[in-house]
């Protein structure tokens, strides 16, 4: 059954539903509850207690074309490599299965069953360098001991930005109803360091990279400020925030407090050996293992970002600077602490997959 008709039906029995154990509500109050017209309520309800059928009946007319055995084949098709269009699809039933279906058909049958017209996700090339990396790093991880995950600090720093700058999504419309989607060309953007564990989060250090915040440090080799984070200043972000607040996190817990890691991903800044003889000083269990090269996929932390930024654009939906940052704040203070632990629990998980695809990219 269509994804769509499924819904629908799922409209109508809460309708009815809502209506004998409230009898006293009206249609309307009924379709503001469900999200429907007070006309698709009183339908549908009204059906019920005549004790019909809330299911769609069979109808005259000219059966589908494409039956059950036939959609099948076009939802097949559609998830080769091969098809990138619908025009593609029905080109390809037709060499390999002498199935004769308009375009039409084949985009009507693929909505049906839940499928887009979705460019796919731009991901850096893994070269079998990388690859080796990756599964050594999560060998090395699985031999531990299973809660040795919970005794390290995962860091990373994210930028934010007011106005939503992914590219639009693609879909199927005329040329005349593509429209359009505002995108401002310069949006004001926060750029933040943050760190989690499975005791719970540090609290956001802005940095250069902000809306109006710019670098104190110069480059000695150009002689002018920094535009991104340097090391001087990722030496602060140690020294103020991330290792006062990782002793603080740990001691809270009451767990690890004499050996909790840091870990941090490969970016020159954090790997300088000035940062790197600090984190050796003042942490007492030293640098996590050294992360591999273009793997975000492997990081807990890049989940949260992800979850951070979509309660940003659904929930807050900031109108300037100071407003994305008191929303990127009031975030960070409801992270669940079951979210944490999901993450943290799930890591060695995360690892064998790693393992499983032989350092392919993994989807968690």
């Amino acid at each position: 059954m269509a994804k769509g008709i499924v819904a629908l039906q799922k409209l109508r029995e809460q309708a009815a539903t809502l209506k004998k154990y409230h009898p006293d509500w009206s249609f309307n109050k009924i379709g503001k509850k469900i999200g429907c017209r007070h006309s698709f309520v009183s339908r549908w309800v009204r059906r019920d207690q005549a004790c019909e059928p809330l299911h769609d009946q069979s109808r005259s007319g000219r059966p589908p074309k494409a039956d059950a055995a036939a959609q099948e084949h076009i939802v097949m098709a559609a998830q080769l490599p091969e098809c990138r269009t619908a025009a593609d699809v029905a080109a390809k039933l037709q060499q390999d299965q002498h199935l004769s279906f308009s375009v039409t058909t084949v985009k009507r049958v693929l909505r049906q069953h839940g499928l887009q017209h979705l460019s796919p996700v731009a991901r850096p090339m893994l070269t079998d360098s990388h690859k080796l990396a990756r599964v050594k790093f999560a060998k090395a991880v699985l031999r531990r001991d299973k809660t040795s995950k919970r005794r390290w600090l995962n860091t990373d720093s994210k930028i934010f930005h007011l106005h939503k700058m992914g590219r639009p999504l693609r879909r199927w419309c005329s040329p005349g109803a593509r429209g359009t989607v505002p995108r401002p060309k310069h949006s004001i953007a926060a750029h933040v360091y943050m760190g989690i564990c499975y005791w719970g989060v540090t609290k956001l250090m802005f940095v250069t990279g902000t809306h109006k915040q710019v670098s104190k440090f110069v480059n000695p080799k150009s002689k002018r400020l920094y535009a991104g984070v340097g090391s001087s200043e990722y030496s602060e972000v140690l020294s103020q925030m991330f290792v006062p607040e990782g002793n603080r996190l740990f001691q809270q817990a009451g767990q690890w407090a004499d050996k909790w890691q840091l870990q941090q991903d490969n970016a020159k800044p954090h790997k300088t050996a000035t940062n790197m003889a600090y984190i050796a000083a003042n942490v007492p269990g030293g640098h996590f293992l050294t992360w591999p090269a273009c793997s975000p996929d492997m990081s807990p932390i890049e989940n949260m970002w992800a979850w951070m930024e979509g309660k940003l654009h659904k929930e807050y939906q900031p109108k300037n600077a100071e407003e994305l940052k008191d929303s990127l704040e009031q975030i960070r203070q409801s992270i669940p602490a079951s979210m944490l632990h999901n993450m943290f629990d799930g890591f060695q998980a995360r690892m064998q997959r790693v393992v499983d695809l032989d350092g392919e990219y993994i989807n968690m």
